[in-house]
């Protein structure tokens, strides 16, 4: 039986506009299974290792910091540019182990996996994470049975469920939120922090390739009308967006179209984005430091 879908509270700003990066490679796609399944993976050329030092550059040139939503097995891999993006001032969140649909997996699997990608990546950076998105918003519904294991497992916020009608649903909340079970104490809210959206009833994600697609000025007038509005503006970048340089692998249909849509000139259009507003990261933006649930840190202290 589905678990009843949390009660949604609204929550009050005002907040700061935060950039979010999902770590992982260009091949990281869930239309093409054999690709994020490392044991049926082929070999693959992988770009992590240097454009992550040049994100960082680009970041601190700006004056930005982000949230990095770092995949397990690419922190199993390389672990010292995990913590050198811990030591440049970025918040490290989880994008859970392996780049595999949530909805799609097995409860006790996906509760391992994730489990599993925040004690490596509290050991690696010595803090609490305390924010968790899902591979292509894969929780996608308020009434997923994934989502009260990401509170349960220490989890302060949740950057999983998209307000846009493909990947997600319309009914998922479009501001931050609370999240609270009937049936879970108070201990166990979670808040929700979606990522914003433009183009007004459309809701296109302000990010992918629709993001891509469209000036860096409409997506300014989207994050500026958010915060009007008491929202915090969640930006979404991949680092494979941000190079500059051909795809070094191979994909088609669907997943082709994905990728490459728009990519070609994103990045200087990046980096007017960046100018153009005071990115921090959710943790800044969303004033957590303040006031960290004991959760999150018994989590720490008992890994």
């Amino acid at each position: 039986m589905a678990p009843e879908a949390p009660r949604v509270v609204r929550l009050g700003g005002p907040f700061g506009p935060a950039l979010t990066v999902d770590i992982e490679e260009w091949y990281h796609t869930c239309l093409v299974p054999d690709y994020v399944r490392p044991e049926s993976r082929p070999r693959l050329p992988e770009e992590l290792d240097w454009l992550l030092p040049e994100l960082l550059d680009r970041l601190a040139e700006t004056g930005r910091t982000a949230t990095f939503f770092v995949l397990g097995e690419v922190a199993k891999r390389l672990p010292a540019r995990i913590r050198e993006i811990a030591a440049a001032g970025h918040e490290v969140a989880s994008h859970g182990y392996l780049h595999l649909r949530a909805c799609e997996r097995p409860l006790a699997a996906f509760r391992d996996d994730v489990e599993r990608s925040k004690e490596l990546l509290e050991d690696l950076i010595g803090e609490a994470v305390l924010g968790f998105r899902a591979p292509e918003w894969s929780l996608r519904s308020l009434g997923s049975s994934r989502l009260p294991i990401i509170a349960e497992l220490g989890f302060v916020y949740d950057s999983s469920l998209s307000p846009c009608p493909v990947g997600g649903r319309w009914k998922n909340p479009r501001f931050a939120s609370r999240l609270c079970w009937p049936d879970l104490p108070s201990e166990a809210d979670l808040l929700e922090l979606p990522p914003l959206t433009f183009g007004g009833p459309f809701r296109l994600m302000a990010g992918s390739w629709t993001g891509r697609l469209v000036s860096p000025q409409r997506l300014v007038r989207a994050a500026d009308g958010h915060a009007k509005e008491g929202g915090m503006a969640v930006a979404v970048v991949h680092p494979w967006e941000l190079s500059g340089r051909p795809t070094p692998g191979q994909l088609s249909g669907l997943a082709k179209f994905i990728h490459e849509t728009g990519r070609l000139g994103f990045a200087p259009r990046f980096r007017e984005l960046l100018r153009a507003i005071p990115w921090t990261s959710i943790r800044a933006a969303a004033r957590l430091d303040a006031a960290i649930p004991m959760r999150a840190l018994a989590s720490r202290r008992a890994g």
